[in-house]
């Protein structure tokens, strides 16, 4: 007893000191569940999210245990069977399966784009924060780096839409991704599975043990590590420069004897992922639970894009020239040549000009639970990342290097929750909590352009080195109140306030004084700071008409953070007023329906919104600085339904499908980047366009799934399962500036997979075929730097994947 009460003393002292402390606070809430016993919290931990035979699949939508059908929120449950199946071991894989879910990961600016329903941030810019919330463990991340960052030995991935600011915070008003990594079990168990994908020539093993170390202490160990040769072709051949006297851009380097080098990976994404996490869960006493958990990954890939062309053109053109060894179309072919070694040598991180990805991740969660008496409860939540990346590519992507980037990041964040909550007999129970971080950011990038000759002084021939950094302090008090009207009817009442303030210094530290004499000049560095506050109240009536059934209405709002904008190339014409971008606010209703029917054989869930989001976040693309800018301009409105159903209509047979309708379009946005090249004749006045009225770029007004699983006894002591998927996007845009020739058209996937093993599941031996429909699928595409109008470059989803695995459990 003084063990533990001196656990929660550190933590409320901890959490005092955030929020005295100058140089706390950042409100993305962090709501935990409630913890039991070891035991009982493994068991949330594994749901089994597809049980045959109807049984209760768990969620944490509210930051408790509760059911599925019981929740009033719109939620689509991950199982580890599902993510098996899926081959889910990223973040961008879970897009591929939800309906309406985008989790893209972009080699540079912020890293990823993550986007719910058509709403998310733009992800060039390294100053944004995501539109969807990634949970971890109960840390909060809102970086686009965690789309890079392996998953594995997972319990559950909860998806949950729409505005989610009561129970998580800031940088929630477009959704939700929870992942809940496996617990200790009750007894030692663990599991190995290793396997080969033949068209990457992908190689991987993963495993876990765990179980009670004593009769209060369980451990988990757990790891992953994956090898692939690539699934993408780079042809870019060595050669000379197109040009070399004067007058050409490439002259200073062809006058230093550098010849392009053609592509050094032939086959691409070429790299490894590797990752581990260690799991402890410690109940001295029947009314105290502790749980430890740190989690580290390491990706290592060479980046790569695809580009393709849109306007009837067949190649792509670098600063004017045709590269004829491109074919401009998205089909797992590139050109993409590495930058001359002697070009780069003076840089940090350069790998010799040869393009690269490099992300390192840290996440450690401490969550301890404390049920006072049997009517209070309280939750400490202490969390803790860190990512660090490093990237390089060719930012013109073709088989004549032009433009050369050198990114690096490295975002901390550190948080701190407390929470109480009731369980009153009583019909009135409530839950109240505050919370607190601290978030840094700093950003270093390089970049080479062609014409800029060598600087004597230093002997370097890239452009400029520009930096940024960030400090953002938030804290939040957030409370519920739940009363029972009925014992069937239900109304729950709350709301959270947030102060954030930001602080930022930006500018270059070299400029080569043979570049653009529109640089700021190196040292001339601008601060800034911004201070937000806002209310997020939510209000829900859930009525229960039978213990099998749930509906609900409700009123829900969400915010994302303010900030400043980081463009790539930072030129004199930036300036303190234009480049600050306001909050993003959200506010809309939802109504739904869940329900297990016939004997619990079937479950269904029905769900109906519409959402209005204001001072959205958007960004233009400036050729002449080869930048992204972020600002303020949008108001629009995402409305529609979603039907999501499970049936067992025999033992052993499991039937499950999807569908959604989405509207999501610009109310207003007058001011809309256009695409490069147009014109008044295509609506384009002075770079800007009127986007009022169309549709959200990455939000397509249909989507759906379909699938099945079967198993069956066969031989002696033998079973064998075959299961299938199908999955369907009508088209939507590529581009912010929804440029009319980045499109992405519709299309199905189809999923299919075999596997035997003993009825005991001791082993399985598995045949998995993924995407057999060989679609090539981009969620997000850009301008390339220093080409033609209509040159563009996705990154594509994964093609057709032939997997042969293995699993042994124990």
């Amino acid at each position: 007893m003084k063990t533990r009460h001196g656990i929660l003393a550190s933590s409320v002292s901890a959490f005092a000191l955030l929020l005295t402390s100058p140089m706390v606070a950042h409100a993305s809430a962090v709501d935990e569940m409630h913890a039991a016993d070891p035991a009982g919290d493994q068991e949330r931990a594994l749901p089994e999210a597809e049980q045959l035979g109807g049984g209760d699949i768990v969620v944490t939508a509210r930051r408790k245990a509760e059911r599925l059908i019981d929740v009033p929120v719109a939620v689509s449950a991950l199982s580890p069977e599902t993510l098996t199946r899926n081959n889910i071991t990223s973040l961008a894989r879970v897009a591929e399966i939800v309906p309406f879910v985008t989790l893209q990961p972009v080699p540079a600016g912020a890293g990823g784009l993550f986007a719910i329903r058509g709403i998310g941030s733009p992800p060039a810019d390294p100053g944004i924060q995501q539109s969807v919330l990634v949970n971890v463990d109960n840390v909060m991340i809102g970086r686009g780096r965690a789309a890079q960052a392996g998953l594995f030995d997972l319990a559950q991935i909860e998806v949950l839409k729409g505005p989610q600011a009561l129970f998580f915070g800031k940088n929630s008003p477009a959704g939700v991704i929870s992942v809940t990594t496996a617990d200790p079990g009750k007894t030692l168990s663990g599991f190995v599975r290793a396997g080969y994908e033949f068209v990457a020539d992908e190689r991987y093993v993963e495993g876990a043990i765990g179980g009670p170390v004593t009769d209060t202490l369980g451990i988990r160990v757990a790891g992953r590590y994956s090898f692939m040769k690539g699934y993408l072709r780079n042809i870019a051949q060595p050669g000379a420069f197109p040009c070399a006297g004067a007058g050409c851009a490439f002259a200073p380097w062809v006058a230093a004897g550098a010849t392009i080098p053609g592509a050094d990976h032939k086959r691409l994404p070429h790299g490894s992922d590797w990752g581990g996490r260690i799991t402890a869960v410690w109940s001295p006493t029947s009314d105290f639970t502790a749980k430890l958990k740190y989690s580290y990954g390491d990706n290592q890939v060479a980046t790569y894009y695809d580009p393709f062309c849109g306007r009837g053109l067949t190649h792509l053109t670098a600063l004017g020239f045709t590269d004829l060894q491109s074919d401009c179309k998205f089909d797992r072919q590139m050109a993409v040549s590495a930058l001359p070694s002697l070009i780069t040598a003076n840089m940090k991180g350069a790998n010799g000009g040869v393009p690269y990805t490099d992300v390192k991740t840290h996440v450690a969660s401490l969550n301890m639970d404390w049920n006072i008496n049997d009517s209070l409860s309280l939750s400490s939540i202490t969390g803790y990342y860190k990512l660090d990346s490093a990237n390089s590519f060719v930012l013109n992507l073709s088989a004549i290097p032009a433009f050369y980037l050198i990114a690096f990041e490295r975002s901390k964040g550190i948080s701190q929750e407390l929470r109480l909550s009731s369980n009153y007999d009583g019909p009135v129970n409530f839950v109240i909590g505050g919370f607190a971080d601290r978030i840094s950011q700093f950003n270093n990038s390089s970049v080479v352009f062609a014409r800029s000759a060598v600087d004597p002084a230093t002997g370097r021939y890239y452009t400029f080195d520009r930096f940024s950094k960030f400090i953002a302090k938030s804290r939040s008090a957030f409370g519920q109140l739940r009363w029972n009207i009925l014992d069937n009817l239900e109304l729950a009442a709350g709301a959270r306030y947030t102060r954030e303030t930001r602080d930022s210094v930006d500018g270059n530290i070299y400029v080569n004084p043979n570049g653009p004499a529109t640089l700021r000049p190196a040292g001339d560095l601008f601060g800034r700071s911004l201070t937000n506050s806002n209310w997020s109240p939510e209000a829900t009536l859930t009525w229960h008409p039978s213990p099998n059934q749930t509906l609900y209405g409700a009123y829900k709002t969400g915010y994302k953070s303010g900030g400043f904008s980081y463009p790539t190339v930072l030129t004199k014409v930036f300036t303190l007023a234009n480049t600050v971008f306001k909050p993003e606010r959200s506010k809309g209703f939802e109504v739904g329906y869940k329900a297990q029917l016939l004997n619990r054989r079937l479950t269904i869930q029905a769900a109906a919104y519409t959402t209005l989001y204001q001072d959205m976040q958007v960004s233009t693309f400036d050729q002449a600085t080869v930048s992204y800018i972020v600002g303020n301009a949008a108001k629009s409105r995402v409305k529609g339904i979603e039907l999501q159903a499970t049936a067992t209509p025999v033992d052993g047979l499991q039937l499950r499908g999807s569908i959604g309708y989405n509207d999501a379009h610009y109310l207003s946005y007058p001011r809309g980047g256009c695409p490069a090249g147009f014109g008044p004749a295509q609506g384009c006045v002075g770079g800007f366009q009127n986007l009022s009225g169309r549709q959200l770029p990455r939000a397509p007004k249909w989507q759906g799934n379909a699938g099945f699983t079967y198993e069956a006894p066969v031989a002696d002591g033998f079973k064998v399962e075959f299961n299938g998927d199908a999955f369907y996007s009508s088209r939507f845009f590529l581009q912010d500036n929804l440029d009319p020739f980045a499109v992405q058209s519709s299309y199905w996937k189809l999923n299919a997979g075999v596997s035997v093993g003993p009825e005991d599941g001791k082993w399985k031996l598995s045949l998995i075929g993924r995407n057999l429909t060989d679609e090539l699928v981009a969620r997000y595409s850009n301008d390339i730097a220093g080409a033609a109008p209509g040159n563009h470059a996705g990154t594509p989803e994964r093609p057709r994947e032939i997997v042969i695995e293995g699993r042994f459990n124990f």
